[in-house]
């Protein structure tokens, strides 16, 4: 569409926008077509098919000169002005037309966008509008004149979605960030902001009463959204100051947290006491050099100490998890304004890490003998810790087990605390969480042993050399009995935790010795007859990660397997027979990694998989398990399989994998089991050369796959192997990483021979004719010709592409016209209308199913006829022929094009080669599949098709 065009159907949608009774079902085109005209849209008019930016701002003008107060448009209409004017003032510019027109006044006025009744959906622009005006100064000039900002702090209070509450709050922050310079006006717009907050008497009122009143919360989340956004924006703003001076902020807040008893109350405040707390301490910062004043650090240390003192007489443990993700995330916020240089050894975020830690410590029971990497754990931590800290972890655990708390649901909730606080965290003090959480998973493993949940002092016996342990009772067994069965929910929340650290951290024993334990742990979790669905997939999904990642450090140099990893197989063997298929495809998994490991990395493992039979059991599921999902992972083991030497000569070769795998991608209903089949396919070509009476039959079947499968990965997976075919052909000709040596060894003269010019001809020459005989010339032909999956057709201008550099560089021709050629024209713009030609006909079958609709489909290609007409290789054919409701007397004629399609030679492809620019083409197809569906044009003609269709139906009913 020219953009003179484009602007004509532009006016016409505007226009009808317009109309007094102009009704739209869905405001998503209108919110499309905001997307488009803000991404054409130009600042000098229409210039490069951009949307002319006048026929915009004239019809916001004539559309605030129709419309009034008691004649608005309907909402969907509203928001989208709202939208345009907001796009169209975010230019400073742009924003002084409309100011100069008195546009955003009429607009406010005839919208009522100040009226507190007003719609959520209209506040939501109308905020969203004035976010964009903020941010240059004639935007804030308007809005500080129209005080357009107050009525954006009353929807903070009274309005009850919370978008426009979140968004509200946003304007409030940028405002008072950008007028920060002007004291008087932040002041006033803080004591609107906070008056809820201000004129709230709390010892007038019950405590249990401030929960319940929302306008107080409300104010209350309005002021930690200034605090946080403001505080950490830089060294010396002032805002967070003259915030707690016209509030009276620190002493209400912090006496309400001492005083209330409401944990739901605390949780609300929690985030303004830190900041309060950071606010002091940036006060003593030096913002030259980083330097801490001592006194501030002392005020810093002392205020910290009340808050955990204050969180753990109530027994708020989670309070003081949260406390300490927000003193990992505010500490940090402070150290990027400047480089803090603490007067203290011990670093802070090693106090935040206790807080997050300390609930999880009391599952962790020492056993009776101490184990070395516990006692490194606890020296590690004693050692990064300061003596405050070191008590308080004790008083913590001591109240923990002395109260009735449910310990496991707030652990749980403790964790996901911790993975929510990963990203502002040191490696230091994740691999402590880390490691105390290892610890944790090995109390479950130990399941039923009783004497671990016995507390043991350690004293020197009389001669000296020996140590006595003396079991001193808790108060409360934490994980006794059956833990695996009686806490799942917790040991889920440690297997999710440990693997999301390891994903993310990639630990090596050399820091964290705990990753050696992680195989055994789970090992034995996978090993208990009552584990539950979810913490066994969590358990196998881990131990995949450890066999690839944390193996003990013996096995690099040991040949043969460990007592443990035998028994890992046995286990492994065991789950694979679990009636959940979701465990039986989580174990495929980890066997896929042994097997992928045991190529080169450890390649004992292979011993492991014969000694367990699971190249013959994998065999087996792939054909006949009931899940898809399964299927389809058992053949990413078995592509992993055959490429280990010794799994296939003992085992596989004897197997017939090629069949097997041609008769799942025949056969198979699930488009994920013939796309793996596939891929075996091609890794049984690439890696053990299928004998030739297979490799008829394997390419018949990828040919068919190509061209006729209904899922487009699938046939993208059979085109790499096409390629890898291809390359395999040209490599027995003497081509190395695509090109010809000048010798080579040839193996049918069993002598070195001179490759000049001629012969290299003759290579390529009989590589094609052989691609021809099999198909695969065709094929390539007719899936770069298809229009519904692009990346079909990528895959196989890429192969197209690779043979054109190989004839460009080894000179080879398109040859003269012969009998057996079809005459081509040449053009480069249109060449499916070529491929046509050579066959892949264009005609359509019309076939009428039983609601008499009709359904246009391509006719098949006269070899792949023959394929679905064969008894032999029926069923990939007749899957076709189902899904298009075709019948065997519906099948297509074998005409002149439709038998060419089948039989291109070599002539015919390398003329179609030279003939097209395959890189113009798959451009040219590429962005129409992008954007067709949503383009700027389809937009405008399905806003005034949809309007005409509205109007007829309203004809006919009246």
């Amino acid at each position: 569409m020219s953009s003179v065009n484009k602007n004509d159907k532009l006016k016409e949608v505007l226009g009808l926008l317009l109309l007094p009774d102009y009704s739209i079902a869905s405001t998503t085109c209108l919110d499309i077509l905001l997307s488009h005209i803000e991404n054409k849209i130009s600042s000098r008019g229409c210039t490069g098919g951009d949307v002319d930016k006048s026929i915009l701002q004239k019809w916001v003008s004539k559309a605030m000169d129709t419309w009034t107060v008691e004649k608005k448009p309907y909402q969907a209409v509203m928001i989208f002005t709202i939208k345009l004017v907001r796009i169209l003032g975010r230019d400073e510019v742009d924003f002084l037309y409309w100011y100069h027109k008195d546009i955003l006044n009429k607009l406010c006025t005839v919208f009522a966008l100040k009226d507190s009744h007003v719609h959520s959906s209209v506040k939501m622009a109308y905020t969203k509008m004035l976010l964009e005006f903020v941010n240059h100064t004639s935007g804030r000039q308007w809005i500080i004149e129209t005080e357009a900002w107050i009525e954006q702090a009353k929807f903070c209070h009274s309005n009850r979605m919370l978008y426009v509450t979140r968004e509200s709050q946003k304007f409030i922050c940028k405002l008072l960030m950008f007028e920060s310079g002007n004291t008087v006006f932040c002041g006033r717009v803080i004591s609107v902001a906070a008056e809820p907050f201000i004129r709230n008497n709390f010892s007038l009122q019950p405590r249990q009463n401030l929960e319940e009143n929302e306008a107080f919360l409300s104010a209350i989340d309005v002021l930690t959204a200034i605090m946080e956004n403001t505080l950490f924006l830089s060294i010396d703003n002032a805002i967070p100051r003259l915030l707690d001076s016209v509030t009276n902020l620190e002493s209400r807040i912090m006496g309400l947290f001492e005083s209330c008893t409401s944990i739901k109350f605390h949780s609300h405040i929690m985030k303004l006491v830190y900041l309060l707390l950071f606010m002091r301490l940036k006060d003593g910062i030096n913002g030259s050099n980083g330097v801490v004043d001592p006194k501030a650090w002392e005020v810093f240390g002392v205020t910290l100490q009340f808050i955990d003192s204050v969180l753990l007489a109530k027994k708020h443990i989670l309070g003081m998890a949260n406390g300490g993700k927000l003193l990992l995330t505010y500490w940090k916020k402070v150290n990027r304004l400047c480089d803090i240089k603490m007067p203290s050894n011990y670093q802070i975020e090693n106090h935040g890490v206790v807080l997050l830690m300390g609930l999880l410590d009391v599952f962790v029971c020492v056993p009776e003998i101490p184990e070395d990497e516990f006692e490194i754990f606890l020296y590690k931590f004693f050692s990064v810790t300061s003596t405050y800290t070191q008590r308080f972890c004790y008083m913590l655990r001591d109240t923990l087990l002395r109260e009735e708390l449910p310990k496991e649901l707030m652990a749980k909730t403790s964790i996901q605390i911790i993975l929510d606080t990963l990203d502002v965290m040191d490696r230091e003090g994740v691999a402590i969480l880390f490691q105390l959480m290892s610890h944790l998973l090995k109390q479950y493993a130990s399941a039923g042993n009783n004497e671990a949940s016995c507390r043991y002092n350690f004293t020197t016996s009389k001669y000296g050399n020996e140590v006595e342990y003396h079991k001193v009772p808790r108060w409360k067994v934490i994980l006794n009995g059956d833990p695996i069965v009686k806490f799942p929910e917790l040991l889920s929340a440690v297997l999710h935790a440990l693997a999301t650290i390891l994903r993310k951290y990639k630990f090596k024993w050399q820091e964290c010795l705990e990753t050696i334990t992680i195989l055994p742990s789970v090992q034995a979790i996978l090993n208990h007859p009552n584990a539950g669905l979810k913490v066994c997939i969590q358990a196998l999904s881990l131990c995949r990660m450890g066999i690839e990642n944390f193996m003990a450090p013996n096995l690099v140099l040991l040949m043969k397997l460990d007592r443990q990893t035998d028994e890992m197989g046995l286990v492994l063997c065991k789950r694979l027979h679990d009636a959940e298929w979701q465990i039986r495809e989580s174990v495929l998994q980890v066997i896929n990694t042994i097997a992928r490991i045991a190529e080169d990395k450890y390649p004992a493992f292979q011993d492991l998989l014969l000694a367990n039979r699971f190249p013959e059991l994998i065999v087996d599921i792939a054909a006949t398990d009931e899940v898809g999902y399964v299927r389809a992972t058992a053949l990413k083991c078995l592509s992993n399989f055959v490429r280990l030497h010794k799994i296939w000569t003992d085992k596989l070769y004897h197997l017939d994998l090629p069949n097997v795998a041609v008769n799942l991608i025949t056969n198979e209903m699930e488009a994920i089991v013939r796309r793996e089949a596939v891929i075996l396919v091609k890794e049984l070509f690439v890696y053990r050369k299928c004998l030739e009476s297979t490799l008829d039959k394997i390419t018949n079947v990828m040919s068919a796959t190509a061209i006729l499968d209904l899922n487009w990965e699938v046939r993208v997976k059979a085109l790499d192997f096409w390629s890898q075919f291809i390359k395999s052909r040209l490599s027995d000709q003497g081509m190395l990483d695509g090109t010809f040596p000048t010798y080579t060894f040839s193996k049918e003269h069993r002598r070195i021979v001179s490759l000049d010019e001629d012969e290299i001809k003759k290579r390529i020459i009989k590589v094609l004719d052989e691609l021809a005989n099999r198909n695969c010339l065709s094929v390539l032909l007719a899936t770069l010709d298809n229009d519904s999956d692009f990346q079909v057709c990528k895959a196989s201008g890429e192969i197209v592409k690779m043979l054109k550099q190989i004839f460009v560089s080894y000179k080879i021709r398109p040859s003269c016209n012969t009998e057996n050629d079809i005459p081509l024209v040449a053009s480069d713009r249109n060449l499916n209308s070529k491929i046509l030609s050579l066959g892949k006909t264009q005609d359509r079958l019309c076939i009428r199913n039983e609601t008499r609709e009709i359904d246009h489909q391509p006719r098949i290609p006269a070899k792949i006829i023959d394929i679905v007409d064969s008894d032999e290789e029926n069923p990939l054919g007749s899957l076709y022929k189902r899904t298009l409701n075709m019948s065997i007397n519906a099948q297509p004629s074998k005409s002149k094009n439709i038998k060419y399609v089948s039989n291109v030679n070599r002539s015919q492809f390398i003329r179609m080669v030279f003939n097209y620019n395959i890189d113009a083409y798959l451009e040219e197809k590429n962005p129409w599949l992008k954007t067709h569906a949503n383009s700027f044009r389809s937009i405008i003609n399905d806003i005034i098709v949809a309007h005409q269709r509205n109007k007829v139906n309203h004809m006919e009913y009246c």
